[in-house]
Order: C-alpha cells, then sequence, then structure tokens
C-alpha cells in the first residue's frame, strides 16, 4: 500500500511540474514569439495534464480500496 502511495505522489509531483511549466510557457513566451510548434507544444501539454490527472485520481481510487481491504482483512 506504501508503493501505492508513493506513485499517486509521483504522479501528482509530475501533473503539478507539468501545470508549472505550462504555465510559465503560455504567460511567458509572448505571442509574436510563438509558432506552430510552441502551440502544439502548449496544447500537448494541456492533454498530458488531463492523462495525469484522471491518473491521480485512479490512484487515489486504489489506494482507498487498498486501505479498506487491509482494515477488513484485519478487523
Amino acid at each position: 500500500m506504501g508503493k501505492s502511495k508513493q506513485a499517486t505522489e509521483t504522479v501528482q509531483q509530475a501533473a503539478d511540474d507539468l501545470a508549472v511549466v505550462h504555465t510559465v510557457l503560455d504567460t511567458q513566451v509572448p505571442a509574436e514569439a510563438r509558432n506552430d510548434e510552441v502551440d502544439q507544444a502548449l496544447a500537448q501539454a494541456d492533454q498530458l495534464q488531463a492523462e495525469l490527472d484522471k491518473s491521480v485520481e485512479l490512484l487515489h481510487d486504489v489506494t482507498r480500496t487498498l486501505e479498506a481491504e487491509v482494515k477488513k482483512s484485519t478487523a
């Protein structure tokens, strides 16, 4: 169960880091300096962020289920 929590925290940290990178690129790169590749990278970062957020939620669900199972088996 500890590994599940660790995996959740790792994925959450990656999601948070990606959000920071995306925000910096989106707000600090002037529109006139952007090209199709930058815009495409920002769009892909949005997609990755959504996938990571879903993964975090799934891992939270798995951890809660494992915790409930452990409690049942030790009761």
